[in-house]
């Protein structure tokens, strides 16, 4: 008797849900460290690598930098940036 499990198109699987835990963290701390922007008020998702930047930013360029501050961090297949203006 044996018993199986086979992940569909909308489950997660551990592993991967592991590892967007660890891209969200990396990219939370990157966005901290980098002195030009305020990460207060920015938030992080991350989804099979797809990281979502959402929140407010003081000024246009900051949100071209937080996008590229994220596509650096390692394990990041995509960046939506979805990051306005105060």
């Amino acid at each position: 008797f044996v018993v199986g499990c086979a992940a569909t198109d909308g489950d997660v699987i551990v592993g991967e849900a592991i590892d967007d835990t660890v891209i969200t963290a990396r990219v939370k701390a990157a966005l901290i460290d980098n002195e030009s922007l305020s990460a207060t008020d920015i938030q992080v998702e991350t989804r099979e690598g797809v990281v979502q930047l959402s929140g407010f930013v003081d000024d246009r360029s900051d949100i071209a930098e937080a996008g590229e501050v994220t596509e650096d961090i390692e394990g990041v297949r995509s960046v939506r940036n979805d990051l306005t203006l105060k």
